[in-house]
């Protein structure tokens, strides 16, 4: 496990969507790395729920989410997140990045990338990180419904 040094803080918000090219940017600046075994990809998208009853009773879709959050205290909190997931497995790097800003129905708006040497320490550490954003990062996302209306989105 990886508890040599702690990890740096680093901000991890992103304003307006995460762009798919980005994505495969942060995948093939591991290509050289032969340490890695592999690699394990949470990427949260911008649905659009019906706002208000379910199927076809929807009266409104999301057409958007506008994310903001107390980006200090979020990436303060992020910090001890990033340090569980290095301390419970062995994981040689982890990425976190959160749009902040309206992002649209289809866009990308959450990004977590682990690479270990075994597939299994990937995937646990990315399933972690990304329920404790969820549960504990002060990120919020204000549902802006195509008909005009919002409504306050509860991170599920």
């Amino acid at each position: 496990m990886s508890t040599d040094k702690p990890h740096k803080k680093r901000d991890i918000f992103i304003d307006g969507p995460i762009d798919p090219a980005f994505v495969a940017e942060s995948i093939a600046k591991h290509a050289t790395r032969t340490d890695i075994g592999g690699h394990e990809i949470f990427l949260g998208q911008v649905r659009a729920d019906g706002a208000a009853g379910t199927g076809d009773a929807c009266i409104a879709r999301t057409a958007a989410i506008d994310y903001t959050a107390y980006r200090d205290m979020a990436n303060e909190q992020m910090t001890p997140i990033r340090e569980e997931a290095f301390a419970r497995w062995p994981i040689t790097c982890l990425h976190v990045y959160h749009s902040q800003g309206v992002i649209k129905a289809g866009e990308l708006c959450f990004f977590v990338f682990a690479s270990a040497a075994h597939r299994q320490a990937a995937r646990e550490a990315v399933a972690y990180v990304t329920d404790e954003v969820k549960k504990r990062l002060p990120i919020f996302g204000k549902e802006i419904i195509a008909d005009g209306g919002h409504q306050w989105k509860s991170n599920t």
